[in-house]
């Protein structure tokens, strides 16, 4: 097989697999009993910021669109207004920590994690109110949801710093990629 192919083959392994990894993770969060229906920490974001820090910025974008529709598909959620918050919510973190992270200010990767979790949440809280509640009154919900995205955004970063250790390892050493 000529080099070319085999670099290739190795990009799609890698790919599928932190794909595969983040729907996982999104499914599995999803049946965790939670203090409220809306309360998810979120951690399959943390295999986009691995990749974010490995600056693979499309990589990140295929995986958080892989996660979102095979993880709503395999939940039976597809295309439902969770859908739709899920959707938005990652693909605009997901904007935001690539803009955070490609700024002079070197953010760590728990700071872009808070950064992505609390957007996640505004973004939500937005879809919310022009989806589902015809009422400004979802706007109230905005310190919690900032105190929510603060913590879930500590947790993910923390996931995703023990994770790339991990993978670091892993890809150095040639055990599977």
């Amino acid at each position: 097989m000529p080099k070319n192919n085999v670099f290739l083959s190795n990009k799609i392994v890698y790919l599928s697999f932190l794909s595969a990894f983040a729907i996982t993770i999104f499914v599995v969060e999803s049946y965790i009993p939670k203090p409220l229906p809306f309360l998810k920490i979120g951690l399959a974001n943390s295999i986009l910021l691995l990749l974010i820090f490995q600056k693979k910025y499309l990589f990140a974008i295929i995986v958080g669109l892989a996660k979102v529709f095979m993880g709503n598909l395999l939940m039976g959620t597809l295309f439902s207004p969770g859908f739709l918050m899920s959707l938005s919510g990652t693909f605009s973190s997901l904007l935001m920590m690539i803009t955070f992270f490609l700024l002079p200010l070197k953010f760590g990767i728990i700071g872009i994690s808070i950064i992505g979790a609390v957007i996640h949440n505004l973004i939500q809280l937005i879809v919310v109110r022009f989806v589902l509640i015809n009422n400004n009154s979802v706007f109230l919900l905005i310190p919690l949801m900032l105190i929510l995205g603060l913590i879930a955004g500590i947790i993910s970063g923390y996931f995703a710093y023990y994770l790339k250790g991990i993978l670091n390892y892993e890809v150095n050493n040639k055990k599977w990629a």
